[in-house]
């Protein structure tokens, strides 16, 4: 029993010098992307956009893409079978600039069973410019956001970039499903797969992907990711099995999001993130219940630390168990810092684990039972 005692305290430990460490060499490795020299002008950019029932966020993205540093900018928007007033908005804003085109999907015609990436197949063959950037319709661009991240890709020679927009939401516990994005800084070493890059390592977020068009076209694009649950995690695996040199960067300062609304929607919606890591299939039962094995001791090390404290008192093993508790929260609570999460989800690292796990069950027993994901009203599987 001391053995496997022993050696649970010395995996914990480990975990927790891991945490800490990763997150700050990943910290300064996106401070070092980010020091690329800033470049307004450049080839001509295309921003797509898949627009579903988005009346009360299209407009402020327009605004601020409108308001872009960067000028050699095409605005592209699909208006994705809306309900709602999108299809007038839009009409406005292409009356207001004329870099901006819109275009609808068409009704019956699909070409994948995502519905984002239905949407971007029929919006990306209208785009003319030598970089694609795709964003999400509840995001807003400070006016450097485009130029910073054509710098960082034109600097550092990347294919693919996607990074992390300052994430809001009204909700705490929407916010703390959300923070599970927090996992890929302090589990996946940024730093190291941007030198070697490993395709089931490689991590997006819709909100904010820019790509060279030649590279998308070479690879297939969104074509060649059929059966993904998530569009942001299939193409950037995509590009990085095919040789493209991709980097995830902080986008904190540059971008944020309005991904959801209440606790409700920001469940359902990092689950279907979450998915896209780990897909939720019975051959992959045992990777996720390894993942959740993990998650939930490191959840719960806390209270496992504190138990052994008050059992041996001061020893070696109850020292080393309480020290990679604390420097696994603290490397979390860091990372949080960094990318602007309020102070109250910094220090909920235990709660949002245990919250990534119920995701995962309960993702697994949605995919087992046939009922698929949700996303805009439509049910991906």
């Amino acid at each position: 029993m001391e053995i496997w005692l022993s050696l649970y305290i010395a995996l914990m430990t480990i975990l927790g010098i891991y945490g800490i460490v990763n997150v700050i060499l990943n910290l300064i490795y996106f401070h070092i992307m980010g020091k690329a020299e800033k470049n307004t002008d450049g080839p001509l950019i295309s921003v797509v956009i898949p627009a579903r029932n988005e009346e009360g966020n299209i407009g402020n993205l327009l605004d601020s893409m409108i308001a872009q540093d960067y000028g050699n900018i095409e605005i592209l928007v699909i208006n994705d079978q809306s309900t709602d007033r999108t299809g007038e908005i839009l009409e406005k804003y292409r009356k207001k600039d004329s870099r901006i085109h819109v275009f609808s999907t068409e009704q019956g015609k699909q070409y994948h069973v995502n519905g984002k990436i239905n949407a971007l197949l029929q919006l990306i063959p209208h785009a003319n410019g030598e970089y694609i950037l795709a964003t999400d319709a509840d995001t807003v661009h400070k006016s450097d956001c485009i130029s910073f991240a054509y710098s960082v890709m034109k600097a550092h020679s990347l294919d693919i970039i996607s990074g992390f927009p300052k994430e809001l939401c009204h909700s705490y516990f929407g916010n703390i499903c959300m923070s599970a994005m927090m996992l890929t800084t302090v589990f996946i070493p940024q730093w190291f797969i941007h030198r070697f890059p490993i395709p089931a390592a490689s991590f997006a977020i819709g909100q904010f992907i820019m790509m060279k068009k030649s590279a998308y076209d070479e690879t297939g694009g969104y074509d060649r990711i059929r059966g993904e649950i998530c569009d942001d995690i299939g193409i950037v695996r995509l590009f990085v099995r095919n040789g493209k040199k991709y980097s995830f960067i902080d986008l904190s300062k540059h971008s944020a999001c309005l991904m959801y609304r209440t606790a409700k929607e920001s469940f359902k919606g990092i689950e279907r993130s979450i998915a896209g890591v780990i897909p939720p299939k019975p051959t992959m039962l045992l990777p996720i219940v390894i993942a959740v094995a993990v998650l939930l001791h490191i959840a719960l090390s806390p209270i496992a630390a504190a138990m052994l404290l008050l059992a041996e008192g001061l020893t070696t093993g109850s020292v080393a168990m309480l020290a990679g508790t604390v420097l696994f929260i603290a490397g979390w609570f860091i990372g949080c810092k960094a990318f602007r999460w309020q102070k109250r989800i910094s220090i909920s690292c235990p709660l949002t684990l245990i919250v990534v796990c119920a995701m995962y069950i309960h993702g697994l027993f949605r995919s087992i039972s046939g009922k698929g994901f949700e996303w805009k009203g439509r049910i991906i599987h």
